[in-house]
């Protein structure tokens, strides 16, 4: 008797223990699905957000465009905009314009020649290189450009 009593109890552990693994393995795969569902929602975030920035970098292009304050276009050199306005060389690095080896440009390649063939937006650096050049009148960054400006990823210290 007390042998049927003992496989009863161990016959009702071993099915509270599968049915505790079943529901485990519910949860586990529930776990992913939201796992997933958290990794989707943040990408389409980020894409999102990145759409946005573009759109704002494209509309203050468009706004030194109407204001008449767009001093650099993309059809100047890029010799050129470097001689008028030497500090526009930190601006074009921190684009991957210029700066290394691996993102070298010809001086004498126009900046939408060059934002193209390097997979470059133009408008983002027009942005940059303008706002640059319409607070340095006379060729002397002001003190706030390195928060607005993008510049080079990569500091070298000797």
């Amino acid at each position: 008797m007390l042998t049927y009593a003992a496989l009863t109890v161990g016959l009702i552990a071993i099915l509270m223990a599968w049915r505790a693994n079943r529901k485990n393995k519910d949860l586990i795969e529930r776990i992913a699905q939201v796992n997933s569902r958290v990794y989707n929602l943040r990408r389409e975030m980020q894409e999102s957000q990145e759409q946005t920035h573009q759109e704002l970098l494209k509309l203050r292009y468009e706004l030194l465009k109407a204001q008449g304050e767009l001093q650099v276009t993309g059809q100047m050199k890029i010799g050129e905009i470097v001689a008028l306005h030497p500090e526009t060389q930190q601006v074009l690095a921190g684009f991957h314009l210029g700066g290394c080896a691996s993102c070298m440009v010809d001086d004498n390649q126009s900046l939408a020649e060059a934002a193209a063939l390097n997979g470059r937006m133009l408008e983002p650096i027009l942005v940059a290189l303008n706002a640059l050049v319409a607070d340095s009148p006379n060729g002397q960054p002001s003190p706030e450009q390195p928060e607005r400006l993008k510049t080079p990823n990569v500091q070298l210290q000797f």
